[in-house]
C-alpha cells in the first residue's frame, strides 16, 4: 500500500493472470479437499514385530482432536496404504473398544475434546509391507443445541453431516529389537500385553514436556503359574504366598545401565499401591542401553536386589536383580519393555522379540480374574506351540529355557 494505492507484485500478478489464462475456477476449497472438523495425526511411527500368532503387527496411535464448535462421532478408521488399497478397518463396537477418549465417552467428541484411537494393523508374516500407511476417517458431526448437547446439523448447513477423508500418513519405521527373554522358568503369564485391546500399558498415553508419550506400548507384566495354575496360594496379601516372588531377573540383553532406582520397600499385595511419585511409580527399577536406540526396562524389583550400578556393562544372561513388588503394583512381577530413551515415562516404547519360547496358549476368557483370585488358569490352547523372535501377545502363557 503506497500513496493509498494497492498494488500487486508482480510476481503474484503474474501467476493471477496464468491461474486465470488456464480456465481455472477460484474456490475456497477444492472438490478433493474435505471439511474435516478434526484434526488426526499419528503419535509415533509404527515399528513392525512379528506375534506369536504369526502376524507381523504394526501396533500405534491416532491422535484426533476437535478444534470445531461441533460434536463429532467417529464410524470408521481404515487405515489404508499410498494408492487407497484398504489393510484393515475398524468400526462401531470394536471401534469403540479401541477409541480413548478425553472428553466425551466412546467415539464422539465433544467440541474442543480429543481422543486416540489405538491401531493395531498387522499382515501375513511373508506380505511386503507398504512403504506409507495412512488413515481414511469417517465420521459424522452434530450441531450444538442450546442446551450444549449435540442435536442434527440443521437442513440448510454448508457441510454435510457424514463425511470421509483421508490422512495422518506415517512411515513404517525400523523393525522390532531381539532379546533373550528376562526369566527362566513355566507358566509366565504376558499380563497386560499388546496389541489388540487397550490395556493399563496400551492405553497409557501421557504428556511429558509437552510432548505425546507412549511408552508402555509393548510392556508386559510378567507374573508365573505354579503346577497347579495358580497365581499364588494361601493368603493372597502374603508376599511368600506367591512361589515366583524373589525370582532371578535376567539381562536381556547386553549393554550398559544407565538409570536405576533402588529406594522404595515392597507394597502389600491385593492392596492399592502407596507412596507412588513420579520417580518411585516403577518401584526399584534398571535401564539398560542395549544400543541402536534401543533401552531395556526392568520394573517392580526387590529393594537391595539389584546387582548392578550405574555405569556397569552387563552381559545377555545375567543376573541384574531379583522380582519383587514395589512401585505402582498390586502384585509380585516383572514389568518388562523395549523404549526409545533411558526416562521410562519420558520415551515411547518400541515392539521386541524374544529370541525363543514356548506357548501353552492364552488364558480363557476371564482367565486373568480368575488367576487374581487365586483361582486355576484355564488356558486356551490357541498360539500354543514352539516360538522363535516373536512378541508373546496379550495373557499368553509361555515357557523359558
Amino acid at each position: 500500500m503506497s500513496g493509498g494505492v494497492m498494488r500487486i507484485w508482480p510476481s503474484l500478478a503474474a501467476a493471477a493472470a496464468l491461474f486465470l489464462a488456464s480456465g481455472a475456477v477460484a474456490q475456497s476449497l477444492k472438490p478433493d479437499e474435505i471439511f474435516s472438523s478434526i484434526a488426526v495425526r499419528p503419535i509415533s511411527a509404527p515399528h513392525p514385530v512379528l506375534g506369536a500368532d504369526g502376524r507381523v503387527h504394526l501396533a500405534y496411535e491416532l491422535l484426533v482432536v476437535n478444534p470445531s464448535d461441533l460434536f463429532v462421532t467417529l464410524d470408521k478408521v481404515q487405515a489404508v496404504d499410498s494408492h487407497g488399497r484398504s489393510l484393515w478397518a475398524i468400526e462401531g463396537d470394536q471401534l469403540t473398544a479401541m477409541t480413548k477418549a478425553f472428553s466425551t465417552a466412546g467415539r464422539m467428541l465433544s467440541p474442543g475434546g480429543s481422543a486416540v484411537v489405538l491401531m493395531d494393523v498387522s499382515f501375513a508374516k511373508e506380505a511386503a509391507l507398504p512403504k506409507q500407511v495412512l488413515a481414511e476417517v469417517t465420521a459424522t458431526r452434530q450441531s450444538a443445541g442450546t442446551d450444549g448437547k449435540p442435536m442434527a446439523m440443521p437442513k440448510d448447513a454448508p457441510l454435510p453431516a457424514t463425511f470421509t477423508f483421508t490422512g495422518a500418513g506415517t512411515t513404517i519405521a525400523k523393525p522390532a529389537v531381539s532379546v533373550a527373554p528376562p526369566l527362566r522358568g513355566k507358566g509366565w503369564v504376558a499380563v497386560n500385553g499388546c496389541c489388540d485391546s487397550i490395556t493399563s500399558h496400551r492405553g497409557a498415553i501421557m504428556s511429558i514436556d509437552g510432548q505425546l508419550r507412549v511408552p508402555e506400548r509393548f510392556a508386559i507384566d510378567w507374573l508365573q503359574l505354579d503346577d497347579e495354575k495358580r497365581v499364588y496360594t494361601g493368603d493372597a496379601s502374603k508376599l511368600s504366598s506367591y512361589a515366583y516372588y524373589g525370582a532371578p531377573i535376567h539381562a536381556a540383553a547386553a549393554g550398559t545401565v544407565v538409570n536405576l532406582y533402588d529406594a522404595t520397600d515392597e507394597q502389600v499385595p491385593g492392596e492399592d499401591a502407596k507412596g507412588i511419585t513420579t520417580e518411585s511409580i516403577g518401584g526399584n527399577m534398571l535401564v539398560i542401553d542395549i544400543g541402536g536406540g534401543n533401552f531395556a526396562f526392568y520394573a517392580h524389583l526387590q529393594r537391595g536386589s539389584l546387582k548392578v550400578k550405574l555405569g556397569d556393562r552387563v552381559k545377555t544372561g545375567d543376573v541384574i536383580g531379583l522380582l519383587g513388588n514395589t512401585g505402582n503394583s498390586t502384585a509380585p512381577h516383572l514389568h518388562f519393555h523395549i523404549m526409545d530413551g533411558p526416562s521410562p515415562l519420558n520415551a515411547n516404547g518400541l515392539p521386541f522379540v524374544f529370541t525363543r519360547f514356548s506357548s501353552e496358549g492364552v488364558l480363557a476368557e476371564g482367565g486373568d480374574d480368575a488367576i487374581e483370585d487365586g483361582k486355576p488358569a484355564v488356558i486356551d490352547n490357541r498360539l500354543s506351540g514352539k516360538r522363535k523372535a516373536a512378541l508373546p501377545l496379550n495373557n499368553e502363557v509361555v515357557d523359558f529355557d
